[in-house]
């Protein structure tokens, strides 16, 4: 496995030696920019190196935290960037299969970077094969257990492809699910979106808010509005890269 530096971040420190997906822009900017309510407990599904729940921790540093992960030595590798960031007593890290792991609550707030190549051709190796991909089950599966564990009151963001979009309403059929927001994220001003950021409630919204994020400009540069939001996270090297 190919050794990766740790990324620090202006609060904590995130290290991947164990890791077979590694932190990402993408997933950096989707927890810079879910927001929730308030919550008390949280739910982050498929937590890899615990980049998201360390990223709620500092939104909401009184909410208690549960990541769960798979893949044993990912989990492991994220239980120790949570006592290594002094976080042990609010965010609590399970290596288990999500969709067999038997939950004792619901949650106020739910946030996913999911496996979601699911229809995709798998890579040839298995672990990093396993980290982006649902292997027995499907998002349909993904959205009864969101479904199962959300407060009534409660929001979820989702990270997903963009070629989900069309596939929402299906995915949602048998969930009390509504989509509230859809943020449409691209990786350049000259490039068409790859990625959604969909935030879902019990909840039905007066209307669903639609938005589009440039993660970069043609010079390569982080938009304004990327900046903005990465910036209580980012350290200033970090945002001129």
């Amino acid at each position: 496995m190919k050794k990766r530096n740790p990324f620090e971040f202006k609060n904590f420190t995130i290290h991947q030696e164990q890791v077979t997906l590694p932190v990402t822009t993408d997933a950096c900017l989707f927890g810079a920019y879910c927001h929730f309510n308030n919550p008390k407990r949280i739910l982050d599904l498929g937590t890899g190196t615990g980049l998201l729940a360390l990223m709620m921790h500092q939104k909401y540093p009184t909410a208690q935290i549960l990541g769960i992960e798979q893949h044993q030595e990912t989990a492991i590798q994220a239980k120790k960037n949570i006592v290594e960031n002094n976080c042990s007593s609010n965010i609590q890290i399970v290596q288990s299969d999500m969709f067999s792991y038997e939950f004792e609550s619901t949650f106020d707030a739910i946030i996913s970077n999911p496996p979601f190549f699911v229809n995709q051709l798998e890579s040839d190796e298995t672990q990093r094969n396993q980290a982006r991909h649902f292997q027995n089950y499907n998002f349909i599966d993904f959205f009864i257990l969101i479904n199962s564990r959300l407060n009534n009151s409660g929001t979820a963001w989702i990270l997903l492809p963009h070629s989900a979009l069309n596939k929402i309403h299906k995915y949602l059929n048998n969930t009390d699910l509504h989509v509230h927001s859809i943020v449409e994220i691209s990786p350049n001003t000259d490039k068409n979106a790859h990625l959604i950021f969909i935030q879902f409630a019990k909840i039905a919204p007066t209307q669903v808010e639609n938005k589009s994020i440039f993660i970069r400009n043609l010079q390569n540069e982080f938009t304004p509005e990327c900046y903005k939001i990465l910036q209580p996270f980012y350290k200033i090297e970090a945002l001129t890269i």
